[in-house]
Order: structure tokens, then sequence, then C-alpha cells
């Protein structure tokens, strides 16, 4: 009896073992699905970053507005259906709300009045992440200085006074507005992304690598 009680103990102890380690496995499995899934969502807006202009005080600026906490850019269709706007440019801001985690805010520029009740609608991505960093790389100086690009945590080319003659030549034409600031885009985004994770020891957080999404419009051939 005794033998077959220590045999029982061992044999139970390795299901318990087992079934913690499958129970654990299939939780990161399930995370590392949803990181996937968030990424590649992010990676479809960020990669078609589009330098729309639009009218501010009788001039023109770029629609991007990097922070180090926030985003808000001009971005590609992403899908031709049969949608709503689906075929038009969409402008996307990137913020973490307390209650909501990471949440996208879209809006369509070239949308009548008749549809404004589309317009600044809030999608939760990840009720997950609790902070976000972002960081753009922007060339410095002019383009004839041929000087490294340099990371910075603010990018707003309104804000750009570096100038660049040749599309100045262009926007100085007649019959189109000054453009306020410059046209330059970052030539990527980085990205540091805090997830929030519940475990049987509590809630921890975690820092997950920082992802880079190069920008192709914002290159400089």
């Amino acid at each position: 009896m005794t033998i077959l009680a220590l045999i029982f103990v061992a044999v139970l102890g390795a299901i318990q073992v087992g079934s913690k380690s499958w129970e654990s496995g299939e939780a990161r499995a399930e995370e590392n699905q949803r990181n996937r899934t968030l990424v590649d969502a992010l990676a479809r807006d960020l990669a078609m970053i589009y330098a729309l202009r639009v009218k501010e005080q009788d001039k023109d600026v770029v629609i991007f507005h990097g922070k180090s906490d926030s985003l808000e850019f001009a971005t590609l269709p992403q899908i031709y259906g049969a949608e709503p706007f689906s075929h038009m440019i969409r402008i996307v801001g990137y913020t973490v709300e307390s209650d909501r985690g990471l949440v996208a805010t879209t809006s369509y520029p070239l949308v009548a009045s008749a549809s404004a009740p589309l317009e600044g609608q809030v999608n939760p991505l990840d009720e997950r992440v609790s902070q976000v960093r972002f960081r753009y790389l922007v060339p410095e100086g002019r383009p004839e200085d041929h000087l490294a690009p340099v990371w910075h945590d603010l990018w707003d080319p309104s804000q750009d006074e570096t100038l660049q003659p040749a599309s100045r030549s262009v926007i100085a034409s007649p019959g189109l507005r000054t453009l306020k600031g410059s046209d330059r885009l970052p030539l990527a985004v980085e990205l540091t992304l805090t997830i929030r994770q519940t475990r049987s020891q509590g809630v921890r957080e975690l820092i997950l690598p920082p992802l880079v999404f190069p920008v192709q419009v914002g290159r400089t051939l």
C-alpha cells in the first residue's frame, strides 16, 4: 500500500506539472498571437503614410503630428470593398486611454458633410497596452548637407522651418497656397509598447522590443 501510494503521488504530481505547463504554453501562444495581430494592424497603416495637405489659416499644412505618446497622420486606403469610404484617404490617430488601452481614431477628410457621423470613429486596438512611445527618424539640415538622420521624440512638419528649394519652387506657383513649415515626413517611425500582463502571481507590465516601421513616402531617393 505504501509503494502504491508513493507511485500515485508521483504520477499525480507529474500530471499537475504537465497540466500547468500546457496551460502556460497555451497562454503564451495566445498572447504572442495577439501581439502579432496588433503589430500587423499598426504596420498596415504606418507603412502607407501619405503627405496629405490641408488648409489651415490660408496656408497648407501636412497632416502629421508626431508626439512621444501619440501620433496623427494620413494614410492611404487599405481595402477596396463595399464598406463606406474604404477607397478614401484616412486620418488615423494613435493614443493610449486609461480604460481602453491603445485606440485608433479614424476620420475621412474627403467625406461630404452629410456623412459627418463617421468622423472621428474610435476603435480600440488592444486593451492590454498601458503605454506607447513614438520616435521619428528625420534627416538633419538641408538636403544638400547630406547629414545623417536623427531620431526625434517630436515631429511636426508644420513646425519645421528647414527650407526645401525644390518643393518651395512648386508651392510658389500662381494659384497655390503657401506651405506652412515643410513637407518632410520621417524616414521611419519607431514604436515601443508596454503590455499589461495578468499572471497567477498578479499583474505585471512588459516592455516589448522597439518596432521600426519604414515610411515609404518619406524616403529620399
